[in-house]
Formats: C-alpha cells, structure tokens, sequence
C-alpha cells in the first residue's frame, strides 16, 4: 500500500513555501520530487523552503529527496531553506551535515522575510 504524500504549497516572495506532514520517506519519496518539481517549473526564478514543522520523521530516501532539490535549485542560481525542524529531524540534518550546507532556520519568517 502507498503512503499518501501530504503537501502543501504557498508563496511568500520570492519563495515556494512547501509544508509536509508526516514522514519524508522511501513511500513517498517519488510523489515529492514529483510534485514539487511541477510547482518549480511554474516558477523559475523562485526561491524553495520546506516547512518542516509537521514533519514526523525523515529517512535516509528523503535526506536524499532533499539535498537532490539543493543541487537542482544551486544549478539554477535559487536557494533552498529548511525552516522548523523539530528535535529529533534537526539533530538528524546535524549528523548527516546537510546544516554545513543547506540554510536552516527556527522560523518561516527568518527565511522569507
């Protein structure tokens, strides 16, 4: 059975806020880069956030799905943030050293102004 990918787009800016909830896992891996892919050809020049405030947990698949859009975004000259990691997911962005090279705030605001 295939998880169902909970999404959530908005703007603020130049920025393409997107909020999970949930897991950031190997089940919905593909209908992230999938979807969110869709809403970045809609707009190029934009800048990507990923709210992570309702996320529960991400695996490895995800970290992957993630540093994925920060290569593509650094390809075309736009940013990728993370913005309200809880606890245990920003240890994880810690341990794997993606807070050396993706911007992560405590706070939508603090990206987007």
């Amino acid at each position: 059975m295939a998880e169902k990918l909970d999404l959530e787009f908005s703007e603020r800016g130049s920025w393409l806020i997107v909020r999970f909830r949930g897991m950031i896992n190997l089940l919905v891996r593909d209908q992230l880069r999938q979807q969110v892919m869709v809403e970045l050809e809609k707009r190029p020049d934009c800048d990507l956030v990923f709210d992570l405030s309702e996320v529960k947990a991400i695996d490895s698949s995800g970290l992957g799905a993630i540093f994925s859009f920060y290569k593509y975004l650094s390809e075309r000259q736009s940013s990728l943030a993370l913005a309200k990691p809880n606890h245990d997911v920003g240890i994880l962005l810690e341990l794997t050293q993606l807070d050396k090279v993706i911007k992560i705030e405590k706070s939508l605001e603090a990206i987007t102004g």
